[in-house]
């Protein structure tokens, strides 16, 4: 218990009557037994019952309230831009001998009135100033907020800042130097001077593709003061030209566009190199190319629809699924079918089994293969043979006639989830016309909607789904799925809530299962400037997450060079940092050994090199000029700082500060008081062994 001084003063004489009546028990009759005179039993009664009341009061941790008084300089804060670019244009002699000095006289300069802070931003914000120019990645926005964040207040005097203006990640800088609230001067380092250049702005690209597909690139190329300047633009892969279109460039600073199409030969990671051809002249030629990644997938998934005979139902879904990228779908009937249905990812019935076409054989090769089914029930369904199949649906009763039958929305469907707009769509769409009969829903079943008949809720189930281990199945109870289709799009102007209903079904069913015992993942991509991280899973016989195994990984770079690492046990899995690796395609192979039985797994990954800081080194000054006006700021060149210790030394309202606030202190905290008990401790111990007692 803590008390301050008020509170526990009125304890004091507690306290000291505590150590009175300590000492007159101990020294009551001292003069006769232990020899003491009376005046010495006094002064060894006086010096016990000091002692005792301070070590009693002391023990109640009093403690005093002190005002302490700060005196605080207003603080300036420099921010120096590290970025390569800044190194890489304009006056590079002059940058790397006369300013450092020159910013370290500023900052003497300022120190005498303010407190002045340093620090250097790039792709991160880091304390002190550094001339290296590494950075790779130039964000002044976070620098700017990183300012905000430890120094907003009214002791924040003013904010330095060099660079280019240039910046390439985060958002636009503006809006945090308007929070900051305190003038931002700037120091505009680089070249503004536009020398002739063709340079690659750009390649739009989708990150993934399949195999056999064409994959469309959106080439965007600038040329600055290139005018009637021939070259040509090229889709290199392996060091090779796949495509390529001359280019001739109008005016003098003209943005053109190009698009092309490659089509992959083989899955896995493709890096194309997009090469706009140098021409005499230009500042650099850095800026001429740009190497792209896409995933080229060989798992579409194929879908079989497949129907007792022609129906609207089946061109719309075979209409729905067309726009579900990776999915391709073939149609069919039970007349003229002979594929093999091991092939696919999904087979979808309409109508069957019935008692025209029973497709016993097909059934149970796709019960072998694991193939996962969706049933849609018509009239001429074989509802015996059905029931049979323990598809998550029982029909009894079923008299050879229909029923119409609207969605009512499960709500606590848990397989997947439908949009809002969605699900209210699809309880307004069109009845399904439902074979009339009772309708059960199985124990491994869940219904996504069940049929509304008139006005009335009943539990029948509409669409349900079933999931038994490794095998899902869905069954839709009725036909007329064309009408939703047809309806979305009169009600909402487009099909999007239907064909989502459909992807989800599809992509609920069609998922495959991962059932290998050792897997290795990570980012198909990285940056040279971001850690290489892996993680790995091992499971032993029954699928259970273990990791006492020895993990190891074998990296080889395009030289051939090999790197080895070994995992971690991180929680249930394994987790390998490879740290920064220098741009390059680099493959892989993990092993390990689980019970006794060796496992591998291998695969490439990519490090782009960062050219961010290569794509303009054109200084824009005007981003100094809009920040300094916006804040009554200025802006000077390099050999002008001068001005802004001027600007500064002039400001009235920039000032030191004096600011009191209460600190609280224990007074049992007080060295001197320690010595003092055991002064008085001493003193008593003393004056007893002098006179031949202990």
């Amino acid at each position: 218990m803590s008390l301050t001084t008020a509170h526990s003063l009125w304890l004091a004489p507690l306290c000291l009557l505590l150590g009175i009546g300590l000492a007159w028990w101990l020294y009551r009759r001292a003069s006769g037994q232990e020899g003491f005179s009376r005046n010495l039993s006094l002064v060894l009664a006086a010096c016990r019952a000091l002692a005792v009341a301070l070590i009693a009061f002391f023990l109640l941790e009093p403690m005093v309230r002190i005002l302490v008084r700060e005196v605080r300089k207003p603080v300036v804060v420099f921010l120096h831009d590290g970025s390569s670019s800044v190194g890489d244009a304009g006056d590079t002699a002059a940058f790397r001998t006369a300013y450092p000095g020159e910013l370290e006289r500023l900052q003497e300069r300022l120190g005498e009135r303010f407190d002045v802070r340093s620090f250097t931003y790039g792709e991160r914000v880091e304390e002190g100033i550094s001339f290296a120019q590494t950075g790779a990645l130039t964000d002044v926005d976070e620098a700017l907020r990183e300012v905000y964040d430890r120094f907003n207040g009214p002791d924040l005097g003013a904010v330095i800042i060099d660079g280019d203006g240039i910046y390439n990640r985060g958002r636009d800088p503006r809006g945090a130097a308007d929070k900051l609230g305190a003038p931002v001067f700037a120091i505009a380092l680089g070249d503004t001077t536009v020398r002739p250049d063709l340079l690659l702005r750009g390649v739009e690209h989708n990150r993934i593709g399949y195999l056999g597909n064409e994959l469309p690139l959106l080439v965007k190329v600038e040329g600055r003061r290139m005018a009637g300047t021939a070259t040509r633009v090229s889709v290199q892969q392996g060091g090779k030209e796949v495509v390529g279109k001359d280019l001739v460039l109008n005016g003098r600073s003209a943005f053109v566009e190009l698009p092309f199409a490659v089509k992959p030969e083989r899955a896995g990671m493709q890096r194309y190199s997009i090469v706009v051809r140098p021409v005499q002249g230009e500042a650099t030629e850095v800026n001429n190319r740009m190497d792209i990644l896409i995933d080229v997938l060989d798992d579409r998934q194929k879908v079989l629809l497949l129907g007792a005979a022609p129906h609207p139902d089946l061109g719309t879904l075979r209409l729905a699924l067309g726009g579900l990228e990776g999915y391709g779908t073939e149609l069919a009937y039970a007349t003229d079918f002979a594929g093999d249905v091991s092939t696919f990812d999904l087979v979808i019935l309409h109508g069957l089994p019935s008692s025209r076409f029973g497709i016993q054989p097909l059934l149970q090769k796709a019960d072998a293969a694991g193939v996962p089914i969706c049933y849609i029930l018509t009239l001429g369904t074989d509802f015996n043979t059905f029931n049979a199949r323990a598809a998550g649906v029982q029909v009894a009763a079923a008299r050879g006639s229909a029923t119409d039958a609207q969605a009512n929305l499960n709500n606590d469907f848990s397989y997947f989830s439908l949009d809002p707009d969605q699900g209210r769509a699809i309880e307004r769409f069109p009845p399904l016309q439902v074979p009339f009969g009772q309708f059960e829903l199985g124990r491994s079943a869940s219904a996504l909607a069940t049929q509304r008949i008139g006005m009335v809720n009943t539990p029948y189930p509409l669409i349900a789904l079933s999931q038994q281990q490794d095998r899902r199945t869905a069954v839709i109870t009725g036909e007329g799925l064309w009408r939703w289709r047809i309806n979305d799009l009169q009600q909402n102007g487009d099909h999007a809530r239907f064909d989502r209903l459909v992807h989800k079904l599809v992509q609920f069913l069609a998922i495959k299962v991962n059932k290998e015992r050792f897997r290795v993942e990570h980012a198909p991509r990285f940056s040279e400037n971001e850690r290489v991280l892996f993680t790995a899973e091992a499971y032993n016989a029954t699928f259970e997450p273990v990791n006492t195994a020895e993990v190891n990984l074998a990296l080889k770079d395009e030289e051939g060079r090999d790197y080895l690492h070994t995992f971690s046990p991180s929680g249930t899995s394994y987790r390998a940092d490879l740290g920064k690796l220098p741009a390059g395609r680099y493959t892989w192979t993990a092993r390990t050994t689980l019970d006794g039985k060796a496992y591998s797994a291998n695969g490439e990954i990519h490090v782009e090199a960062l050219l961010a800081e290569k794509l303009s080194t054109v200084a824009d000054h005007g981003l100094w000029n809009d920040l300094a006006a916006r804040s009554n700021g200025i802006v000077v060149a390099p050999g002008g700082t001068d001005a802004i210790a001027q600007a500064l030394e002039a400001r009235t309202d920039l000032v030191a500060r004096s600011y009191a606030h209460p600190s609280f202190s224990d007074l049992i905290g007080l060295r001197w008081l320690f010595f003092v008990v055991l002064g008085l401790l001493t003193c008593e111990w003393v004056l007893r062994r002098r006179n031949g007692a202990y």
